[in-house]
């Protein structure tokens, strides 16, 4: 498709950045091409080892306590909540990673699906989600650090004491050193390759295991009272407060994506991301809604009660002993969450470089390892885990978590019904772009129309409550008649994922996380707009900036040094796929 065809100038090239698509086959030559230089492949058990260990933590350590005041013992249905919530969207991630087992995760499959500016989009949330949250990890290790010891080694930036207000672990307005030298530290050891990051991996994911099984058997050993005496004890908020749970809980399943970047140096990794996806969920549902029951056990809940976490827990039955043992190993463990949030970044920089959307500098590899790429990725990290305050970034970084997990579930649709690579079908476009529209608005008016008030316990706004309830019945209509077309990708082979419910279930996910985006401030998410604004900004004058020196060729300006193969797909003749079993012969 040439810049022609939509006028000249870069109102013309931005369009074709919007429609452009990476084809299957360009897709699948890179895919290959990381099969024969990764000499180390990822096992199932590697991969579970990395969703898992970036899953649970946050969730075990710190959500736990936070939904408890909230929900009282029934944070445990909110947690089932939540994991079926997350599983909407992860079904996506299961069937795109089976029919594109290649590194980028999301920004591959927004390319694929959704279009290349929107692809751009994607890496920004996933850069979100991975590299910078890690910063943020690493500061609130060394702040746990700094509380457990009392010595805090930091720079006050407003010139006050370490440890007082605006310069503590709530408000971390401080140059920290130590928080960018563990950061260094992690990107060194994902630098050194696949053999030394699983071990290191492995044996700290076993641990953290190991460790919510002793806060789940001390806990569930420490059980005080009845939660099951009635129903007002065992959900003492009623429905409200599970729900109110539940958006709080959602987010200690952040991180489950995570193996889908790591699927180029996987073993048959159409066949292992699903399940690697499908067990990290699980595992992680299991794990930390047993550990809320132990809490729950251990603490009854009270109206007066605040939040609480395990080593406070422990410290009011009198386990002083298990109060330190659990302080120590989740400071010790933390780095852990650190690693695994570094770990991605440098596949997701390599695969917008293959694209031309990075200097060429992010995909060069060493047997597999992209070392250049992940020192300058690494340097970057830990300069802003050193100078960075996290306090005003972590409500931004969640809003960029749930719009990849809606740019997922949108890049299915398009694919299971004709659009990945090309735009063959404009009426199913045009009806996936509807109920992603609708379904924000949906999420929006009914978050501030029902739930706030109800949560409040002030009246509802029915305007705006009808409003939801109407664009939500627009989305679903849109997504009746997406399911009234013919399906266009191979739904035979045996070897392909195949999410149940396309496109209902997406139409969902995307309603249930537009909602939860609504419960974070406004203020927040207007700084995530500037945010996106800017970098998307930023893309198109570097891409403007190429093909004025002439550096992209007639057929992408993005595809540098890739194996010929067109971005754009011809439309496919009846019965062919656009994403079919060749995805399965890497």
């Amino acid at each position: 498709m040439k810049a022609a065809q939509h006028g000249g100038g870069a109102g013309g090239l931005v369009r074709r950045m919007a429609e452009q698509r990476k084809t299957l086959g360009a897709i699948m030559a890179e895919a290959s091409r990381d099969q024969e230089a990764s000499e180390s492949k990822l096992s199932l058990v590697d991969l579970l080892a990395i969703g898992i260990g970036s899953t649970i933590g946050s969730g075990v350590f710190v959500l736990t306590g936070n939904a408890l005041p909230i929900a009282g013992p029934s944070a445990v249905v909110a947690w089932l909540l939540a994991g079926l919530v997350c599983l909407f969207s992860s079904l996506a991630y299961m069937e795109l990673s089976a029919r594109l087992p290649t590194k980028g995760s999301c920004y591959v499959f927004s390319y694929h699906g959704l279009g290349e500016l929107v692809s751009v989009i994607g890496a920004v949330c996933l850069t979100m989600e991975y590299g910078i949250s890690g910063s943020g990890v690493a500061r609130s290790w060394s702040g746990q650090l700094f509380a457990l010891t009392g010595n805090w080694w930091v720079m006050c930036y407003n010139g006050g004491a370490p440890g007082e207000p605006g310069c503590n672990g709530d408000d971390d307005f401080y140059f920290d050193p130590l928080a960018g030298a563990m950061t260094a530290l992690c990107a060194v050891v994902v630098a050194l390759g696949t053999d030394m990051g699983k071990l290191v991996i492995n044996a700290f994911t076993a641990a953290k295991i190991c460790t919510v099984l002793f806060l789940i058997i001390a806990g569930l050993s420490l059980w005080t009272g009845n939660m099951f005496q009635s129903a007002a004890t065992f959900a003492p908020t009623g429905a409200a407060g599970i729900v109110s749970a539940t958006s709080v809980l959602f987010f200690g399943f952040i991180g489950f994506d995570e193996v889908c970047c790591m699927a180029s140096k996987a073993k048959d990794p159409a066949k292992t991301m699903p399940k690697a996806l499908a067990g990290t969920l699980l595992g992680a549902a299991i794990l930390s809604g047993t550990a809320q029951l132990a809490l729950a056990a251990m603490v009854p809940w009270t109206e007066s009660m605040t939040s609480i976490a395990f080593p406070q827990a422990f410290g009011q039955q009198g386990w002083q002993w298990a109060k330190w043992l659990v302080s120590v190993a989740e400071l010790a463990l933390l780095p852990l969450v650190v690693l695994l949030s570094i770990l991605p970044q440098p596949e997701l920089t390599a695969a917008m470089s293959e694209d031309g959307l990075l200097p060429s500098v992010f995909r060069k590899s060493t047997r597999g390892v992209y070392r250049r790429g992940t020192i300058i990725v690494g340097a970057v990290l830990s300069i802003l885990a050193a100078c960075v305050p996290f306090s005003v970034l972590w409500d931004v970084i969640s809003i960029g978590v749930l719009l990849s997990f809606n740019l997922t579930n949108a890049s299915l649709v398009q694919v299971r019904y004709g659009n990945g690579g090309s735009i063959s079908e404009p009426r199913i476009n045009g009806l996936v772009w509807v109920m992603l529209g609708a379904a924000c608005v949906a999420g929006f008016t009914m978050y501030y129309g029902l739930m706030q008030p109800l949560m409040a316990g002030d009246h509802l706004q029915w305007p705006m409550s009808i409003i939801s309830f109407v664009t939500l019945a627009i989305a679903f209509a849109a997504a009746l008649a997406v399911s009234r077309c013919e399906v266009k990708c191979d739904m035979r082979d045996p070897a392909i994922f195949k999410a149940f419910g396309v496109p209902f279930i997406p139409c969902l996910a995307m309603f249930f996380n537009f909602f939860l985006i609504a419960a974070i401030e406004p203020r927040n998410l207007l700084y995530f707009g500037v945010f996106l604004v800017f970098i998307v900004g930023l893309y198109v004058a570097y891409i403007v900036g190429k093909r004025g020196q002439g550096d992209c060729s007639a057929k992408s300006e993005r595809n540098i040094d890739v194996p010929q193969v067109d971005l754009v797909d011809t439309p496919a003749s009846e019965g062919e796929s656009t994403s079919g079993s060749s995805a399965r012969n890497t």
